[in-house]
Protein backbone atom coordinates (compact mmCIF):
# COMPACT_ATOMS: atom_id res chain seq x y z
CA UNK A 1 0.00 0.00 0.00
CA UNK A 2 1.53 3.32 -1.07
CA UNK A 3 -0.56 5.52 1.28
CA UNK A 4 1.27 5.94 4.60
CA UNK A 5 -1.56 7.84 6.24
CA UNK A 6 -4.70 9.82 5.48
CA UNK A 7 -6.00 12.54 7.79
CA UNK A 8 -9.09 14.69 7.81
CA UNK A 9 -7.70 18.23 8.26
CA UNK A 10 -10.80 20.41 7.83
CA UNK A 11 -14.55 20.04 8.32
CA UNK A 12 -15.69 23.27 10.03
CA UNK A 13 -18.08 24.42 7.31
CA UNK A 14 -20.95 22.59 5.63
CA UNK A 15 -18.94 22.57 2.41
CA UNK A 16 -15.13 22.42 2.57
CA UNK A 17 -13.72 22.09 -0.93
CA UNK A 18 -11.41 23.08 -3.81
CA UNK A 19 -8.02 22.62 -2.20
CA UNK A 20 -4.45 23.48 -3.06
CA UNK A 21 -1.18 22.64 -1.31
CA UNK A 22 2.17 24.38 -1.14
CA UNK A 23 5.42 24.01 0.81
CA UNK A 24 6.59 27.26 2.40
CA UNK A 25 9.14 27.85 5.18
CA UNK A 26 9.35 24.10 5.84
CA UNK A 27 5.62 23.81 6.43
CA UNK A 28 2.69 22.62 4.34
CA UNK A 29 0.08 25.28 3.58
CA UNK A 30 -3.32 24.04 2.45
CA UNK A 31 -5.99 26.44 1.19
CA UNK A 32 -9.64 25.72 0.39
CA UNK A 33 -13.10 27.28 0.20
CA UNK A 34 -15.53 27.20 3.13
CA UNK A 35 -19.22 27.79 2.44
CA UNK A 36 -22.78 26.55 2.91
CA UNK A 37 -22.67 24.63 -0.36
CA UNK A 38 -20.95 24.28 -3.73
CA UNK A 39 -22.34 27.49 -5.23
CA UNK A 40 -23.47 29.60 -2.26
CA UNK A 41 -22.57 33.30 -2.10
CA UNK A 42 -20.76 33.05 1.25
CA UNK A 43 -17.55 31.46 -0.01
CA UNK A 44 -14.49 32.34 2.11
CA UNK A 45 -10.93 31.04 2.00
CA UNK A 46 -9.28 29.12 4.82
CA UNK A 47 -5.49 28.67 4.85
CA UNK A 48 -4.10 26.12 7.29
CA UNK A 49 -0.44 25.50 8.13
CA UNK A 50 0.51 21.90 8.86
CA UNK A 51 3.67 20.08 9.76
CA UNK A 52 4.73 17.06 7.72
CA UNK A 53 2.88 14.78 10.12
CA UNK A 54 -0.40 16.41 9.09
CA UNK A 55 -0.93 18.29 12.35
CA UNK A 56 -2.49 21.75 12.05
CA UNK A 57 -0.33 24.47 13.60
CA UNK A 58 -2.40 27.57 12.80
CA UNK A 59 -4.96 28.84 10.31
CA UNK A 60 -6.24 32.08 8.83
CA UNK A 61 -9.43 33.06 7.00
CA UNK A 62 -10.03 35.55 4.18
CA UNK A 63 -13.46 36.96 3.39
CA UNK A 64 -14.89 39.77 1.25
CA UNK A 65 -18.37 41.27 1.67
CA UNK A 66 -20.97 40.13 -0.86
CA UNK A 67 -18.32 38.06 -2.60
CA UNK A 68 -18.04 34.33 -3.18
CA UNK A 69 -14.30 33.53 -3.10
CA UNK A 70 -13.57 30.40 -5.14
CA UNK A 71 -10.81 27.98 -6.08
CA UNK A 72 -7.85 29.34 -4.13
CA UNK A 73 -4.32 28.49 -5.26
CA UNK A 74 -0.96 28.94 -3.51
CA UNK A 75 2.49 29.56 -4.94
CA UNK A 76 5.81 31.06 -3.84
CA UNK A 77 6.83 34.24 -5.66
CA UNK A 78 10.24 35.08 -7.09
CA UNK A 79 10.76 37.26 -3.99
CA UNK A 80 10.07 34.32 -1.66
CA UNK A 81 6.60 35.35 -0.48
CA UNK A 82 3.53 33.16 -0.26
CA UNK A 83 0.97 34.15 -2.89
CA UNK A 84 -2.73 33.32 -2.73
CA UNK A 85 -4.84 33.69 -5.88
CA UNK A 86 -8.64 33.49 -5.86
CA UNK A 87 -11.52 33.91 -8.28
CA UNK A 88 -13.92 36.45 -6.76
CA UNK A 89 -17.61 36.41 -7.68
CA UNK A 90 -19.48 39.55 -6.58
CA UNK A 91 -23.12 38.60 -5.97
CA UNK A 92 -26.47 40.17 -5.20
CA UNK A 93 -28.79 38.97 -2.43
CA UNK A 94 -30.27 36.33 -4.74
CA UNK A 95 -26.83 34.82 -5.37
CA UNK A 96 -26.79 36.11 -8.94
CA UNK A 97 -23.36 37.02 -10.29
CA UNK A 98 -22.85 40.78 -10.63
CA UNK A 99 -19.21 40.66 -11.74
CA UNK A 100 -16.11 38.49 -11.50
CA UNK A 101 -12.41 39.21 -11.10
CA UNK A 102 -9.11 37.56 -10.16
CA UNK A 103 -7.60 38.62 -6.82
CA UNK A 104 -4.34 37.87 -5.04
CA UNK A 105 -2.83 38.36 -1.57
CA UNK A 106 0.75 38.12 -0.25
CA UNK A 107 2.12 36.83 3.05
CA UNK A 108 5.57 36.43 4.57
CA UNK A 109 4.40 34.03 7.26
CA UNK A 110 1.04 32.56 6.23
CA UNK A 111 -0.49 34.16 9.33
CA UNK A 112 -1.15 37.71 8.12
CA UNK A 113 -1.97 38.74 4.57
CA UNK A 114 -1.86 41.97 2.55
CA UNK A 115 -4.97 43.57 1.10
CA UNK A 116 -6.08 42.09 -2.21
CA UNK A 117 -4.85 43.14 -5.64
CA UNK A 118 -6.79 42.56 -8.85
CA UNK A 119 -4.92 41.05 -11.79
CA UNK A 120 -5.51 39.62 -15.29
CA UNK A 121 -8.76 40.38 -17.14
CA UNK A 122 -12.25 40.56 -15.68
CA UNK A 123 -14.45 37.71 -16.83
CA UNK A 124 -11.50 35.41 -17.53
CA UNK A 125 -10.96 32.81 -14.82
CA UNK A 126 -7.22 32.57 -14.13
CA UNK A 127 -6.93 29.09 -12.74
CA UNK A 128 -3.41 28.49 -11.41
CA UNK A 129 -0.04 30.28 -11.51
CA UNK A 130 3.29 28.57 -12.18
CA UNK A 131 6.55 30.45 -11.61
CA UNK A 132 9.41 29.97 -14.08
CA UNK A 133 12.57 32.06 -14.16
CA UNK A 134 10.98 34.65 -11.83
CA UNK A 135 7.89 35.06 -14.04
CA UNK A 136 4.38 33.79 -13.26
CA UNK A 137 2.42 32.09 -16.03
CA UNK A 138 -1.19 31.00 -16.09
CA UNK A 139 -4.10 30.01 -18.30
CA UNK A 140 -7.47 31.74 -17.99
CA UNK A 141 -10.75 30.54 -19.42
CA UNK A 142 -14.06 32.05 -20.41
CA UNK A 143 -17.03 29.76 -20.85
CA UNK A 144 -18.91 31.89 -23.39
CA UNK A 145 -15.77 32.32 -25.50
CA UNK A 146 -14.97 28.57 -25.33
CA UNK A 147 -11.32 29.53 -25.13
CA UNK A 148 -8.14 29.68 -23.07
CA UNK A 149 -5.82 32.71 -22.91
CA UNK A 150 -2.20 32.54 -21.75
CA UNK A 151 -0.98 35.21 -19.28
CA UNK A 152 2.42 36.12 -17.83
CA UNK A 153 4.04 38.61 -15.46
CA UNK A 154 3.81 39.41 -11.76
CA UNK A 155 0.20 39.50 -10.50
CA UNK A 156 1.04 42.16 -7.88
CA UNK A 157 2.65 44.47 -10.45
CA UNK A 158 2.19 43.85 -14.16
CA UNK A 159 0.34 40.79 -15.39
CA UNK A 160 -0.92 40.75 -18.97
CA UNK A 161 -2.28 38.65 -21.79
CA UNK A 162 0.63 36.94 -23.55
CA UNK A 163 -1.20 34.86 -26.17
CA UNK A 164 -4.92 34.68 -26.87
CA UNK A 165 -6.84 31.53 -27.80
CA UNK A 166 -4.06 29.01 -27.18
CA UNK A 167 -6.85 26.41 -27.03
CA UNK A 168 -10.36 27.15 -28.26
CA UNK A 169 -13.42 25.78 -29.97
CA UNK A 170 -12.95 28.13 -32.91
CA UNK A 171 -9.28 27.34 -33.62
CA UNK A 172 -8.99 23.73 -32.41
CA UNK A 173 -12.55 22.39 -32.48
CA UNK A 174 -12.24 21.57 -28.76
CA UNK A 175 -15.18 22.79 -26.71
CA UNK A 176 -15.07 24.44 -23.28
CA UNK A 177 -11.44 24.17 -22.15
CA UNK A 178 -11.18 25.38 -18.55
CA UNK A 179 -9.20 24.27 -15.47
CA UNK A 180 -5.49 23.79 -16.05
CA UNK A 181 -2.01 23.07 -14.72
CA UNK A 182 1.33 24.16 -16.20
CA UNK A 183 4.88 22.89 -15.75
CA UNK A 184 8.15 23.88 -17.42
CA UNK A 185 11.03 21.73 -18.61
CA UNK A 186 13.91 23.96 -19.66
CA UNK A 187 12.25 26.26 -22.22
CA UNK A 188 9.24 24.07 -22.96
CA UNK A 189 5.89 24.72 -21.29
CA UNK A 190 3.45 21.84 -20.81
CA UNK A 191 -0.22 22.47 -20.01
CA UNK A 192 -2.85 19.97 -18.85
CA UNK A 193 -6.39 21.22 -19.51
CA UNK A 194 -9.81 19.95 -18.45
CA UNK A 195 -12.68 20.16 -20.94
CA UNK A 196 -16.43 19.93 -20.42
CA UNK A 197 -17.89 19.64 -23.91
CA UNK A 198 -18.08 17.18 -26.85
CA UNK A 199 -15.77 14.26 -25.84
CA UNK A 200 -14.90 15.79 -22.43
CA UNK A 201 -11.31 14.61 -23.00
CA UNK A 202 -8.44 16.46 -21.34
CA UNK A 203 -5.72 17.98 -23.50
CA UNK A 204 -1.94 18.09 -23.09
CA UNK A 205 -0.38 21.12 -24.71
CA UNK A 206 3.26 22.04 -25.24
CA UNK A 207 4.99 25.17 -26.46
CA UNK A 208 8.60 26.27 -26.85
CA UNK A 209 9.75 29.68 -25.63
CA UNK A 210 8.39 32.35 -26.08
CA UNK A 211 5.20 30.24 -25.70
CA UNK A 212 3.25 31.75 -28.56
CA UNK A 213 2.61 28.62 -30.63
CA UNK A 214 0.95 25.62 -28.94
CA UNK A 215 0.39 22.04 -30.06
CA UNK A 216 -2.12 19.74 -28.37
CA UNK A 217 -2.48 16.02 -27.68
CA UNK A 218 -5.90 14.56 -26.88
CA UNK A 219 -5.51 12.41 -23.74
CA UNK A 220 -8.81 10.59 -24.39
CA UNK A 221 -9.69 10.75 -20.69
CA UNK A 222 -11.55 13.15 -18.43
CA UNK A 223 -9.49 14.91 -15.72
CA UNK A 224 -11.17 17.54 -13.54
CA UNK A 225 -9.41 20.06 -11.30
CA UNK A 226 -6.00 18.95 -12.61
CA UNK A 227 -2.68 19.49 -10.87
CA UNK A 228 0.67 18.39 -12.29
CA UNK A 229 4.26 18.00 -11.02
CA UNK A 230 7.26 16.91 -13.07
CA UNK A 231 9.17 13.98 -11.55
CA UNK A 232 11.48 12.97 -14.44
CA UNK A 233 12.52 14.46 -17.79
CA UNK A 234 9.57 12.94 -19.64
CA UNK A 235 7.30 12.03 -16.76
CA UNK A 236 4.83 14.06 -14.74
CA UNK A 237 2.60 13.21 -11.81
CA UNK A 238 -1.04 14.20 -12.32
CA UNK A 239 -3.94 14.28 -9.87
CA UNK A 240 -7.56 15.20 -10.36
CA UNK A 241 -11.14 13.99 -10.66
CA UNK A 242 -11.37 10.95 -12.91
CA UNK A 243 -14.14 8.62 -14.05
CA UNK A 244 -14.05 5.10 -12.62
CA UNK A 245 -16.99 3.29 -14.09
CA UNK A 246 -19.99 5.50 -13.36
CA UNK A 247 -18.33 7.11 -10.35
CA UNK A 248 -16.11 10.16 -10.12
CA UNK A 249 -13.15 9.73 -7.78
CA UNK A 250 -9.85 11.43 -6.96
CA UNK A 251 -7.05 9.72 -8.85
CA UNK A 252 -3.28 9.99 -9.15
CA UNK A 253 -1.76 9.21 -12.54
CA UNK A 254 1.53 9.32 -14.37
CA UNK A 255 1.74 11.21 -17.66
CA UNK A 256 4.41 10.81 -20.35
CA UNK A 257 4.97 14.31 -21.65
CA UNK A 258 6.09 13.41 -25.18
CA UNK A 259 3.46 10.77 -25.94
CA UNK A 260 0.58 11.82 -23.70
CA UNK A 261 0.32 8.31 -22.27
CA UNK A 262 -1.63 8.23 -19.01
CA UNK A 263 -1.36 5.52 -16.36
CA UNK A 264 -3.56 5.31 -13.28
CA UNK A 265 -1.36 4.76 -10.22
CA UNK A 266 -3.93 4.85 -7.41
CA UNK A 267 -7.23 6.31 -6.31
CA UNK A 268 -7.70 8.02 -2.97
CA UNK A 269 -10.67 7.30 -0.68
CA UNK A 270 -13.28 9.50 -2.37
CA UNK A 271 -16.86 9.62 -3.58
CA UNK A 272 -19.66 12.02 -4.39
CA UNK A 273 -18.51 15.64 -4.44
CA UNK A 274 -14.71 15.27 -4.43
CA UNK A 275 -11.25 16.01 -5.86
CA UNK A 276 -9.48 19.36 -6.63
CA UNK A 277 -6.17 18.17 -5.20
CA UNK A 278 -2.88 19.86 -4.41
CA UNK A 279 0.51 18.14 -4.62
CA UNK A 280 3.83 18.58 -2.81
CA UNK A 281 6.88 16.27 -3.02
CA UNK A 282 9.26 16.26 -0.04
CA UNK A 283 12.05 13.72 0.60
CA UNK A 284 10.59 10.95 -1.59
CA UNK A 285 7.17 11.49 -0.04
CA UNK A 286 4.13 12.81 -1.86
CA UNK A 287 1.62 14.93 0.05
CA UNK A 288 -1.85 15.27 -1.45
CA UNK A 289 -4.64 17.56 -0.32
CA UNK A 290 -8.15 17.00 -1.66
CA UNK A 291 -11.77 17.05 -0.59
CA UNK A 292 -14.42 14.37 -0.57
CA UNK A 293 -17.84 13.43 0.75
CA UNK A 294 -17.23 9.68 1.03
CA UNK A 295 -17.58 9.69 4.84
CA UNK A 296 -20.66 11.89 5.13
CA UNK A 297 -23.05 14.07 3.15
CA UNK A 298 -20.81 17.03 3.90
CA UNK A 299 -17.46 17.51 2.22
CA UNK A 300 -14.24 17.33 4.22
CA UNK A 301 -10.65 18.23 3.39
CA UNK A 302 -8.07 15.44 3.63
CA UNK A 303 -4.29 15.23 3.56
CA UNK A 304 -2.52 12.04 2.47
CA UNK A 305 1.12 11.05 2.74
CA UNK A 306 2.21 8.62 0.02
CA UNK A 307 5.48 6.81 -0.61
CA UNK A 308 6.46 8.15 -4.03
CA UNK A 309 8.64 5.24 -5.19
CA UNK A 310 6.00 2.68 -4.19
CA UNK A 311 3.38 4.73 -5.99
CA UNK A 312 5.40 4.86 -9.23
CA UNK A 313 5.82 1.08 -9.17
CA UNK A 314 2.06 0.54 -8.96
CA UNK A 315 0.47 -1.54 -11.71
Amino acid sequence: MCINWLKKVANKANHNAFTDLCEYQQLLFCCFREAKDHISRDGSIRIIALNFSGETLFDTKITLANTDLRDPKLSVTAQGQLLLTVYARLTNKNNQTVSTRNLCWLSQSGKSWTSSTEFADKGWWLWRLTWHKDIAYGLAYNRKANALHFYKGDPRRSFHLHQANVLSLTKHNKGYPNESAIIFQNNIAYALVRRDADTYSAQLGYSHYPYKQWKWIDLKAYIGGPVMLQIKDDLALVAGRIAQGRKLVTGILSLELTSGKLKLLTTLPSAGDNSYPGLVIKDELLYVSYYSSHESRETNVYLAEINLQTLLKAD
